[in-house]
């Protein structure tokens, strides 16, 4: 008989499917980032940034997953909070959005001079490029989001150019940008002498 009770107890629910979708920025799908819950591993993100969860419980249980980024991203600092939950349309899946920013942000600095070609363009004490003859220039970097830079002109070449060695603080946002240094110089001109000649007395006649 106690068999024939266990026959008739309701099936286990069905697991529920939760999609995890993982970007660096918008757009950009993170590959290869582990979804994990008291330290197992549930799923890993593929080329779309997606992960199929299969997570066990009631309907509206909440649950949380962490998520470890690839080494050149940064990692979330709270657990995903996970409702259980289905849609009336089996098709569709519930999907949680994270974000994987990245640990260094892509920044184009562009100089533009007036009346200033041919100077080396300086970062961390070393030139990384020279302006060209129309005084402009520009040059890649990889910085940490949110820190700050500096960019300077070497200007010992031509010492007649005011102001002398002008630098230019930046700072780095949360996302990949161009930024522009405007510099206006102004070259001192070189005075002449040009001696005059003396002008000859008049001798007394005697």
């Amino acid at each position: 008989m106690g068999a024939g009770c266990k026959d008739l107890d309701p099936p286990p629910p069905a697991p529920f499917n939760i999609y995890v979708k993982v970007e660096s920025d918008p757009g950009r799908p993170v590959s290869g980032a582990v979804v994990t819950r008291n330290s197992n591993t549930l799923a890993t993100t593929g080329p779309d940034g997606r992960a199929m969860l299969t997570l066990h419980g009631a309907e509206g249980e909440n649950t949380d997953v962490n998520l470890k980024c690839p080494d050149t991203f940064q990692s979330p600092t709270k657990p995903i909070a996970i409702k259980l939950t289905r849609f009336a349309d089996p098709k569709k899946v519930p999907e949680y959005a994270v974000s994987c920013p990245p640990m260094v942000r892509h920044v184009v600095v562009a100089v533009k001079t007036e009346n200033g070609p041919n100077l080396p363009v300086m970062y961390l004490n070393r030139m990384v490029t020279r302006t060209d003859a129309s005084g402009t220039a520009h040059f890649l970097l990889e910085v940490a989001p949110g820190a700050q830079f500096v960019v300077s002109l070497d200007t010992s070449e031509n010492p007649r150019l005011k102001p002398q060695a002008p630098s230019k603080p930046f700072a780095v946002g949360q996302s990949d940008e161009i930024v522009l240094w405007e510099q206006k110089f102004e070259e001192e001109k070189v005075r002449h002498y040009v001696p005059v000649p003396r002008r000859a007395l008049p001798r007394a006649l005697n």
